[in-house]
């Protein structure tokens, strides 16, 4: 089961996801959250993401994706320990850019 926040700041969307994202039946609702954004500057908050597989792993590719389209990009922020492991042997990091806090993510769209 998956819980998510979306938060506007002044020029990024933050989408703040909790708990077990281990299926597309979890991402149901985010999604459609999601097709309606109008900031395309996207930062995946994942501090509080206990369970990932493959599943969610497509979906925040399919954020960046689309984020990019849109003329935004997506950057990941607060990686927790449990996920650290996970997104180094996924290689992630190539993907996205990943950054300590919500501030430096934040600054990633202010330079």
């Amino acid at each position: 089961m998956i819980d998510y926040f979306i938060s506007n700041g002044e020029n990024t969307t933050c989408i703040t996801l909790e708990g077990k994202l281990l299926s597309d039946a979890d991402l149901k609702a985010v999604s459609t959250e999601i097709e309606k954004l109008q900031n395309w500057n996207i930062i995946l908050d994942l501090k509080d993401l206990t369970h990932v597989n493959s599943s969610g792993i497509a979906f925040m590719v399919r954020i960046l994706t689309r984020s990019r389209v849109n003329g935004g990009d997506a950057v990941i922020a607060q990686v927790n320990s449990s996920l650290k492991k996970l997104f180094d042997i996924t290689k992630m990091h190539e993907v996205f850019v990943i950054y300590p806090t919500i501030e430096d993510a934040t600054n990633h769209y202010n330079q």
